[in-house]
């Protein structure tokens, strides 16, 4: 009977409206942190509430595309410190590493750009980008444009999911 009378006061007051208010407050500064780490299911979910009316997309590409594109300068520099010491004490590294640096670094700008849509190059090109030598300046305009292309792809693809969602 305790219970149930908590409960009642509980569901009484309960505002149906409090995820909405909080995905709109808060969904943004989301977004750019989860970009950070996660990708695509962030994006997934940002691009459906943008078309539930929720979010607004330009402003969920701008943060998906910052979030995102720090995360991997992040480990571009990271790559700086610890890649090279990585590559020298691993033998598999070592031997199979000139090939790879050569080929990102003749087709880097492909390389960067589309890095984020490959499952398990976001992490990878970065480093390899680092500890072959390219030049940080031009990994961040390509990155950049990188994050931007990608969190408009999402963004654009799942956008129409959320306008068919019940309001």
């Amino acid at each position: 009977m305790i219970g149930t009378v908590l409960l009642g006061d509980l569901t009484a007051s309960f505002d149906k409206n409090m995820a909405a208010r909080f995905v709109s407050h808060w969904g943004y500064f989301a977004i750019l942190f989860a970009a950070f780490w996660e990708g695509e299911a962030v994006l997934i979910t940002a691009g459906t509430l943008c078309g539930a009316g929720l979010l607004d997309w330009r402003l969920t590409i701008l943060a998906a595309a910052i979030g995102g594109s720090a995360g991997d300068q992040v480990y571009f520099y990271a790559a700086h410190e610890r890649a090279a010491r990585a590559i020298q004490k691993s033998k598999r590294l070592r031997k199979w590493y000139p090939k790879v640096s050569q080929f990102v670094l003749r087709h880097s700008t492909i390389a960067v750009l589309f890095s984020r849509f490959a499952a398990g190059l976001r992490i990878t090109i970065p480093l390899v980008c680092a500890t072959a030598g390219m030049p940080a300046k031009k990994y961040s305009v390509l990155n950049l444009v990188s994050g931007f292309a990608w969190a408009s792809f999402w963004v654009a693809i799942t956008y129409q999911i959320g306008l068919h969602l019940p309001r």
